[in-house]
């Protein structure tokens, strides 16, 4: 009995040891970009909760919006004061609790939201939701987002530093055998948008891969419906407007696929629950007006993307207003 309950202890010291370790090596990063100031996502939250009621436009999504969404340029044409809190890898659940808190501290008139398969699929980068909501002001909206979002896997999730970072530990093991660099450049922020200079490689472009549909995602069409129910639900109730958008492909890479799975399902559940919907790679004309060299890799515009999509999203929100007067 006692040379068991030796091999328990040990076995716990080493899983505290290990996780202790992890959460080192992948948690002060954070903690310094955040005394540093040079967080984004403590940056975003800042602005939110320090600029109380002053902004009027304000887009939530995953890094596709906020890499093409460009304040600067919404607002010299709506006169709004806009501001990009789009976040990476950001999962509808997180969206909804993201717009709980920024209705605390802000009275929108439009909320923009980014449409995307993988932001509604069964595979979260829970490191990626915690790390925003990490920011939240609310103990109690952190602790829903946790329990009622995401369940037990949200608890081990975000208990066990070894569970939560195992992508990333993943990741960087297999960087130690490869060549493999992040291309991705993060030192240009405008009002939460990236202002990004790089440009899409040909060789990238002959790797590139479908668009996410039915059979390469994982995307839960019953999830994606209550959350998103939920959330147009929430903005109504704040007296905004719930515009949804679907931001542009690199043209190379849509021209992979037989049929837009993803296309298609927005645009008819949209149309079915009368929401506000551009599809931003047919909009306005039915053609693209994208070119590879508009993104900087296989889904993110850079900043000559992020100018075209800006003004498509400006030009549908005329459209809103002018049928609305």
């Amino acid at each position: 009995m006692k040379k068991f309950l030796k091999q328990v202890a040990l076995g716990l010291l080493v899983f505290i040891s290990v996780n202790t370790v992890i959460a080192v090596i992948y948690e002060y990063p954070t903690y310094k970009s955040v005394q540093n100031k040079t967080n984004r996502n403590y940056l975003k939250w800042e602005a939110i909760h320090h600029n109380k009621n002053s902004y009027d436009f304000i887009i939530v999504g995953t890094s596709r919006a906020y890499a093409s969404f460009n304040p600067v340029i919404i607002d010299s044409s709506l006169h709004t004061n806009s501001y990009n809190m789009a976040t990476s890898a950001q999962d509808i659940v997180e969206t909804y609790y993201s717009l709980e808190e920024i209705f605390e501290y802000q009275k929108p008139k439009y909320i923009v939201l980014d449409l995307f398969f993988e932001a509604s699929d069964g595979i979260y980068d829970y490191y990626q939701t915690f790390s925003n909501s990490s920011f939240f002001n609310s103990n109690q909206r952190r602790y829903n987002l946790i329990t009622k979002g995401y369940g037990t896997a949200g608890v081990l999730n975000f208990s066990i530093p070894v569970v939560k970072f195992k992508n990333y530990i993943k990741q960087d093991i297999i960087g130690l055998f490869t060549n493999n660099k992040s291309l991705r450049t993060e030192d240009h922020w405008i009002k939460g948008y990236l202002y990004d200079t790089l440009t899409v490689s040909q060789s990238q472009v002959s790797n590139f891969e479908p668009i996410s549909n039915f059979e390469n995602t994982t995307f839960n069409e019953e999830r994606f419906d209550m959350y998103l129910k939920k959330i147009e639900r929430l903005v109504k109730s704040n007296n905004a407007k719930l515009v949804c958008v679907r931001t542009a492909y690199p043209p190379s890479r849509l021209k992979l696929n037989k049929t837009d799975d993803e296309g298609a399902y927005f645009k008819t559940y949209m149309a079915k629950e009368n929401i506000p919907y551009f599809d931003l790679n047919n909009f306005i004309d039915d053609h693209t007006i994208y070119s590879d060299q508009d993104f900087a890799d296989y889904h993110h515009p850079n900043y000559k993307g992020a100018q075209k999509a800006s003004m498509q999203l400006v030009e549908a929100i005329k459209r809103i207003q002018e049928k609305n007067n």
